[in-house]
């Protein structure tokens, strides 16, 4: 089984669980060994609007071991195990 998640919402008298189901979700994505030119904000805005829609990134990239951004991503596509960066001739496969 992959990684699980909590998702919380607001309680109303009317709450019917079969029926409120969210269909995007934010998460945060460790990105680990990403090469270190990889971590300009633009850069990062770019992988993360290939994994779903771009959100947010750890600012302080001294206190983690891997670059990290937050994502909006769809339930139905989910999250890719990796995905393939490539710049002119360069290319590299990324682990999320």
């Amino acid at each position: 089984m992959g990684p699980q998640g909590l998702y919380l919402n607001q309680w109303t008298p009317d709450f019917d669980s079969t029926l409120d189901v969210p269909s995007t979700v934010s998460v945060w994505v460790r990105m680990p060994h990403l090469p270190l030119h990889c971590w300009k904000t633009k850069s990062l805005e770019t992988i993360g609007n290939k994994l779903g829609k771009y959100i947010d990134r750890a600012e302080r990239r001294d206190q983690y071991s891997c670059a990290r951004i937050g994502v909006e991503v769809d339930l139905e596509e989910g999250l890719p195990e990796a995905i393939k960066l490539t710049m002119a001739d360069w290319s590299h496969i990324q682990v999320c």
